[in-house]
Formats: structure tokens, C-alpha cells, sequence
């Protein structure tokens, strides 16, 4: 069978808003271990426009597994003895650093409530701490704002359907509709902040936004969209069919790693990489505006990490003193940024093939399209656009960029609202 690609320049996306990507305690305090000079240059493999170019981070409201230890911020139910005084030692020196380079669109996550606010074993929440757990959140989003440190989006619970090993709360979804419409929406209605509902796995995830995204209503302003998390597989048929339903909301992919197996081994990476590269495509070509990778930065062995949950990480420490690894993963979101960099207004591909990727974005004057094979062999595509067609080879793992020229003018575009990038 034939591999085709339809650029579809009748189904305008959206802008594409970039990437970005988690800095939580055990990525704050590897960095601590570089010299100044190696945390400027990883900043900039990062932050800059010859690196990443990261548009967005995300962190942690309270303590998560990748942390040295658990820890919590208050353990009196009255938030008298609330204090951020743990984030000072290196998350907080961290992100003042990257802030002095550039303006970043930050997420935030509690990976759980104050254990002092939780009920049923401190699995849940308790039901006469709602509002409290408002107030919480509220001074925690205060307290990082003295810092320097403004949040535009938070969500309501990291992985809210799930009891793991270390930090965490369910919440069914009447739950998690109670806490962010009325309680969070009511207690941040004065804050230049807004929520993300969600925030897991995408299998369901039509059902997920029928049930969590309701009509307009006083509440919504504060709900910006939904967010979710790459680990029980792609499902781009879903999002597809979520974006259609919801053409306003944001779609955000807020959590994407690998696991980890070895010390590391470069095949082993570039096989993750092939797998950070299909994420990436199909979230974008099925409507998501943004995508956040996990921790920036990990040891060798993929932590610290005090449950033994040990990931890969686009960069990584050597092991030795002062030094770090730009790993496949790394090189491969480079050359992906370089080819679709945020700004871009992302129209949609029609494809027949599991193996290959593809993502397109509107220019002034052409259509550009970007492919990756992932198939471990050779493949010929046929590239269509409007009475068009172009066949390219491309070799495994091989991503190129397709031109195609085009007498449109930007007045024509339903959703310009601002210049190209």
C-alpha cells in the first residue's frame, strides 16, 4: 500500500504555542551540582533559539516522586503554618535563573492536597476541605509570585484517577468538576490565573472532556482547557475528535518521558526519541497547542527519584563532575523546533500510516509540511496538496521538510489574528 499525505489547507488547527518542560526538585538539584558556567550553558540548550527554544514549564505544587523526599508546605488545617521555605533550597534558585533568560508559560500541579486536608486512608480529599484546599492553592500561587515566579495555569491534580506509590489523590470526575468550577474558578476569580482540567491519560479522553467541559457559565472564564499525559499511548483519534467537539479550549500534552532501563546506552535513546518524535506529531496534527516533556534534567541513573521510578530525560548529568549529555532525545526535538517553531499556524494532515508522522504549518506564501519515518525502513511518500504532488524517500528515522508554494494571502486565513512568527 501506498504511503499518501493530504495536506488539508481547509482545516486551519491553530496556533502552535511550542514546547516546554517539567522542573521538579530532582532536576533543580542536579543542576545545583553544575558550576555556573555549565548551568548557563544548559539554560541555553534549552531556553535560547539555537537550543529548544522552551516556551513553557511546568511544576509541582507540594512534592512528587521525583523529589528527594516527600514533603508538604502546611500540616495544620488553618494554613497557619503554611511556608514555601523547602523550594528555596533549589527549585526556586533554578527557576529564577531560567527567568532571567526568558519569560516562560508555567503549569502547575499538586500531586496531592496537604495530607492534613485528605480523608478515606488520605486517599481523597475530604469533603469539608474543599474550600480550604482553595485557599491553598491560592497561597501557594501568592507565595511563588513574590518569588518572581507567575503561573498561568494550574490543574486541579496530577493523575486524578489513580493511587500510586508515592503523592497522590483521586478524584471521580463530579469530584474534580466540583473542585475547579466552584471552589478553585471562586477562590482564583481576582488572580490572573487559569485552570486546565484533567491532567492524565488520553484512552478516553472524549469521554473525559463530555464529562469535564460544560457549557458556558459565570465559572468557565477560569477554565481554560484541558491537559494530558502520553502513558497509555497516543490515541490520536480521540484528541482529533475533542478538538472538533471543543475548537476553543486549549489541548495541552502536559507530561511525556520514557522509561529508564540502562545507564545510558545511545540506541536505547534514539529509540526513545523515535518515540518523543510521534508523540510530538500526532498531538500536534490532532489539535494539541502545547507539549511538556517531564524532568529536564536527570542523572544517569534517571533520578534522584525516592520511589525507584527512574525515567529518561532529554539531558542528562555524566556522572562525572560538572558535565551533562545532550541525548538523542535532545537532538531530535532540536531539529524538530528548527523545522515547526512555535508561532506556527498548524493545518491539518490526512495520512494512512502508523509508521509515519506528519505535521504541516501555513507560512505567508507556502504550505510546509514535515515528516518523520518511523518504520525502521525505507519509505516512499506521496505528499498531496491541492492539484499537487510531490514523492520523497526518506531512510529510517529520517525527518524532512516538503514545500509547497501557494498563491494565498494571509488575509484568507479564518484564524489569523496576529503576524507570523
Amino acid at each position: 500500500m501506498a504511503i499518501t499525505i493530504t495536506v488539508r489547507k481547509d482545516i486551519e488547527i491553530g496556533f502552535w504555542q511550542g514546547i516546554g518542560g517539567a522542573i521538579t526538585e530532582a532536576a533543580a538539584y542536579n543542576f545545583a551540582k553544575l558550576s555556573p558556567k555549565k548551568q548557563q550553558e544548559l539554560i541555553n540548550a534549552y531556553y535560547s533559539k539555537d537550543g529548544l527554544d522552551y516556551r513553557w514549564a511546568r511544576v509541582s505544587i507540594g512534592s512528587n516522586d521525583f523529589c528527594l523526599k516527600p514533603y508538604e508546605y502546611t500540616k495544620k488545617t488553618n494554613l497557619s503554618d503554611f511556608s514555601i521555605n523547602h523550594d528555596q533550597k533549589w527549585v526556586l534558585p533554578m527557576l529564577r535563573k531560567i527567568l532571567a533568560k526568558k519569560k516562560l508559560q508555567f503549569i502547575a500541579s499538586p500531586w496531592s492536597p496537604p495530607s492534613c486536608l485528605k480523608a478515606s486512608r488520605g486517599q481523597r480529599l475530604s469533603f469539608w476541605h474543599y474550600g480550604r484546599y482553595a485557599r491553598y492553592i491560592h497561597k501557594w500561587l501568592e507565595a511563588y509570585a513574590d518569588e518572581g515566579v507567575i503561573i498561568n495555569y494550574i490543574t486541579p491534580q496530577n493523575e486524578p484517577c489513580v493511587i500510586q506509590p508515592w503523592e497522590s489523590c483521586i478524584y471521580s470526575y463530579r469530584s474534580q468538576k466540583k473542585l475547579a468550577y466552584r471552589y478553585l474558578a471562586a477562590e482564583l476569580r481576582d488572580m490572573d490565573v487559569q485552570i486546565l482540567l484533567w491532567d492524565h491519560n488520553k484512552k478516553y479522553l472524549t469521554d473525559v472532556a463530555k464529562r469535564l467541559v460544560t457549557k458556558k457559565c459565570e465559572a468557565n472564564k477560569k477554565i481554560a482547557g484541558i491537559c494530558f499525559h502520553w502513558y497509555d499511548g497516543t490515541h490520536p483519534d480521540q484528541m482529533w475528535q475533542v478538538r472538533q467537539k471543543y475548537p476553543d479550549i486549549l489541548m495541552i500534552s502536559s507530561e511525556m518521558c520514557c522509561g529508564y532501563k540502562s545507564p545510558y546506552d545511545e540506541q536505547d535513546w534514539k529509540y526513545a526519541a523515535k518515540l518523543y518524535c510521534r508523540e510530538l506529531f500526532a498531538d500536534i496534527n490532532s489539535g494539541s497547542n502545547a507539549w511538556l516533556d517531564w524532568n529536564i534534567l536527570l542523572s544517569e541513573q534517571g533520578g534522584p527519584n525516592y520511589c525507584g521510578n527512574y525515567v529518561k530525560s532529554p539531558i542528562i548529568l555524566t556522572g562525572t563532575e560538572d558535565g551533562f549529555i545532550l541525548t538523542p532525545i535532545y537532538e531530535a526535538l532540536k531539529k524538530f523546533v528548527k523545522m515547526f517553531p512555535a508561532g506556527s499556524l498548524v493545518v491539518r494532515c490526512d495520512y494512512n500510516s502508523e509508521e509515519l508522522m506528519a505535521v504541516a504549518r501555513r507560512t505567508q506564501f507556502a504550505y510546509e509540511v514535515i515528516i518523520m519515518n518511523t518504520s525502521g525502513q525505507k519509505a516512499e511518500v506521496d505528499i498531496i496538496f491541492d492539484h499537487q504532488q510531490k514523492t520523497i524517500s526518506l531512510t529510517e528515522s529520517e525527518i524532512k521538510k516538503v514545500t509547497f508554494l501557494s498563491n494565498d494571502s494571509l488575509k484568507k486565513s479564518s484564524l489569523l489574528k496576529e503576524s507570523f512568527k
